[in-house]
């Protein structure tokens, strides 16, 4: 008995091993059925609370003092003022992609990133003293803002029509990795000792490590079983502001030029923060931005 028992077990144990692989294989296929993905380009509009950067950064003047030639060889240093504000940047556009797993009917796991940029130019016409000489001068400025962002989280359907329409809200955790911040000052004189020559300053600062909170909602529309439209509006809030730090200054101005620079916005010499000029001149302010802000988004869902 014990013998016919003991050449059994392995016939029970192959038998179990079998029945283990065909209930997994099944378990996996149906899981697989069950399981989908999409792959969504993403379009939209981001509009942050760049408040600091609006009223402040884009109202600083390029100043700073001078040896201005008087009569003959006599020359008095002075100071300059020469205003050119920008325009606000009230939206920028972004462009993205994201991919969707689907763990239920209801629930969907997101992941994906994007890039948001915006931009202003302005011009003007003034006078700076160079080479001891007050010229006419036209001058452009344009300054840009920009960030790169990974973000994941999840969107629960409310409202499900299968193949023809979802309602649903969203909530995701945004990275900003990348922030970057552009200031160009050009130059042309129209007169004086550099008569028709042109000069540059170009101020750059970056920031990373800048985390957001965005929740949303949205709908989609098939077009096709594997095709889709939504339209998204959510908002974004940040853990904390954030200041631009790493600045970098590039100039075409010589020391031969005698011009001592007050740039409109620099590096603060303790904290390394970046802080703007006040709007006559007067003094430096510290700089701190969020992109807090209503995004609305566009996106062509593609099923696999």
């Amino acid at each position: 008995m014990r013998d016919k028992i003991l050449t059994c077990k392995p016939h029970i144990l192959h038998g179990l091993l079998l029945a283990v692989f065909l209930i997994t294989s099944n378990v996996a296929y149906a899981r697989q059925e069950a399981s989908e993905w999409s792959f969504s380009p993403v379009v939209g509009i981001h509009v942050p609370s760049l408040k600091q950067l609006n009223e402040g950064v884009f109202r600083a003047p390029f100043s700073g003092r001078a040896d201005v030639l008087l009569v003959g060889d006599t020359a008095t240093q002075g100071t300059f003022l020469l205003k050119n504000p920008l325009p606000s940047i009230d939206y920028g556009p972004s462009a993205g992609i994201e991919f969707q797993w689907k763990m239920s009917d209801e629930i969907w796991f997101l992941i994906g990133g994007s890039s948001w940029e915006a931009a202003s130019e302005a011009s003007a016409n003034g006078v700076l003293p160079i080479q001891g000489v007050l010229s006419r001068v036209s001058n452009s400025r344009r300054g840009k803002l920009s960030y790169n962002e990974f973000f994941m989280g999840w969107r629960h359907n409310v409202i499900r029509r299968p193949e023809k329409l979802n309602l649903y809200y969203r909530a995701s955790l945004h990275e900003i990795f990348d922030i970057d911040y552009r200031e160009d000052w050009a130059f042309f004189f129209v007169d004086g000792p550099v008569e028709s020559f042109r000069k540059n300053i170009v101020i750059q600062s970056q920031a990373t490590g800048v985390l957001l909170l965005q929740v949303g909602f949205g709908a989609e529309l098939f077009l096709r079983k594997w095709l889709s439209i939504g339209f998204e509006s959510g908002y974004a809030y940040g853990v904390r502001d954030f200041s631009l730090r790493d600045s970098r200054v590039r100039t075409d101005f010589l020391d031969t030029d005698n011009l001592f620079v007050d740039v409109p916005i620099r590096p603060n010499p303790k904290t390394q923060n970046m802080e703007y000029n006040s709007e006559n001149g007067s003094g430096y302010n510290p700089l701190t931005l969020s992109f807090n802000g209503w995004k609305a988004l566009i996106r062509a869902n593609i099923y696999y």
